[in-house]
C-alpha cells in the first residue's frame, strides 16, 4: 500500500473527489448519505430492490472502501454480515482503480444473477424508506385480495379465540375455506383419474401376457431356425470344399495314383503266375484306362483353372 506521506492534503482531496465523481458517472440512483464519506446505490434484482452502501474511510483512495448490501443476500461475494468481501475488483482495489467501475461490476453481478435470494432472518433497517413503504403496500394489497383473509376478518373476537383454542373448530373452518375446498376437489379428481388409469392398465394385463406368450413361441421358432441354419451352413461349407475345382483336381490325382498302384499290383501277380494271360489283359487294361482317363481330366481341369486365374477370376 502507498504511504500518504507521498501526497499532500490537496492531492488526497482531489483524488478522493475524482473517485466519487466516477461513482456518479458509471452508476444510477446514487445517494449521498454522508458528504465525502458514505454513499448508497439502489438497483433492482431478481430478489427485489437492493441498496449498496459504500463507506469511504479516512485513507481512501489509498485504501479500499467498505461496501455492504442491504438487505442481506445469499451470494458468494457477501459474508454473513452483508459486507462484500470477495468481489475481485474490490479485493484488488488500488489508488489507480475507478470506484465507479468497481461498483458497476458488483451491481451488474447482482442484477444478472437469476439465482439471487434474500438471506434468512434479514434486517431491513438498512433498506431505503421508499422500498420499505412499497413492500408494506404490496403486502397490504396481497392481503386485501386474499379470500381467506376476508373470511377471518368477518369473524368476531370470540370466534377467533374459539378457533385459536379449539383444534376441531379450526380444522372445520379451514376445510370450508374456498381454496381448501378447491384443493380437495382437485385431489378427488386426480384420484379418480389415477383409478381410471389403473383400471385401464389392469384391463391390458391379459392381452400383454398373451403377446408375451406369442413372442416367446416366436423366439423359440427363431432359435430352431438358427440351429438349422447353422447345421446347413456347416454342411454347405463342407460340400463347397469337397466340390471346389481344386479339390476335384486333387481327388482326380489321388484316384489316378490309386489306379497306377492297382495296375502295378496286377502286373506283379501276372509275373508271379498268379493270374492267367486273358484275365491279366482284361483287368490290367481296364485299370490303366481308368488311370489315363483321370489324369487327362486332371490335366484339363488344371489347364482351365490356370486360364481363369490368368483372366483375373
Amino acid at each position: 500500500m502507498l504511504s500518504t506521506n507521498l501526497y499532500n492534503n490537496i492531492d488526497l482531496a482531489r483524488k478522493r473527489e475524482q473517485q466519487i465523481d466516477t461513482l456518479k458517472v458509471f452508476n444510477e440512483n446514487v445517494t449521498e448519505i454522508n458528504f465525502d464519506k458514505e454513499y448508497s446505490v439502489e438497483f433492482p434484482t431478481k430478489a427485489g430492490n437492493l441498496s449498496l452502501v459504500i463507506d469511504l474511510g479516512p485513507k481512501f483512495p489509498f485504501e479500499k472502501p467498505t461496501m455492504k448490501i442491504c438487505p442481506r443476500i445469499t451470494h458468494k461475494w457477501v459474508d454473513t454480515t452483508g459486507e462484500i468481501v470477495l468481489a475481485p475488483g474490490l479485493m484488488n482495489y488500488t489508488i489507480h482503480s475507478d470506484l465507479g467501475r468497481v461498483v458497476q461490476v458488483i451491481r451488474r453481478e447482482f442484477e444478472l444473477d437469476q439465482s439471487l435470494t434474500l438471506a434468512n432472518g434479514i434486517n431491513n433497517d438498512g433498506f431505503s424508506g421508499n422500498i420499505a413503504i412499497g413492500s408494506v403496500k404490496n403486502a397490504i394489497t396481497s392481503l386485501s385480495n386474499d379470500v381467506e383473509f376476508f373470511s377471518l376478518a368477518k369473524l368476531t373476537s370470540a370466534e377467533l379465540l374459539r378457533l385459536n383454542n379449539n383444534v376441531d373448530c379450526l380444522d372445520e373452518f379451514i376445510s370450508e375455506l374456498p381454496s381448501i375446498e378447491a384443493s380437495n376437489k382437485n385431489i378427488e379428481n386426480t384420484i379418480t383419474k389415477i383409478m381410471d388409469l389403473a383400471n385401464s392398465n389392469m384391463s391390458k394385463e391379459e392381452p400383454i401376457n398373451n403377446l408375451k406368450l406369442e413372442i416367446s413361441k416366436q423366439l423359440e421358432t427363431i432359435e430352431n431356425y438358427q440351429k438349422s441354419y447353422a447345421g446347413l451352413s456347416t454342411k454347405y461349407v463342407k460340400l463347397s470344399e469337397k466340390y471346389s475345382p481344386q479339390s476335384i483336381s486333387d481327388n482326380l490325382k489321388k484316384a489316378a495314383l490309386k489306379c497306377d498302384e492297382e495296375s502295378e499290383r496286377i502286373a506283379e501277380q501276372f509275373l508271379n503266375g498268379d493270374i492267367d494271360c486273358d484275365k491279366f489283359l482284361q483287368v490290367y487294361v481296364k485299370s490303366r484306362t481308368v488311370s489315363y482317363t483321370r489324369k487327362a481330366k486332371e490335366d484339363r481341369l488344371n489347364y482351365q483353372l490356370k486360364q481363369l486365374k490368368e483372366a483375373g477370376f
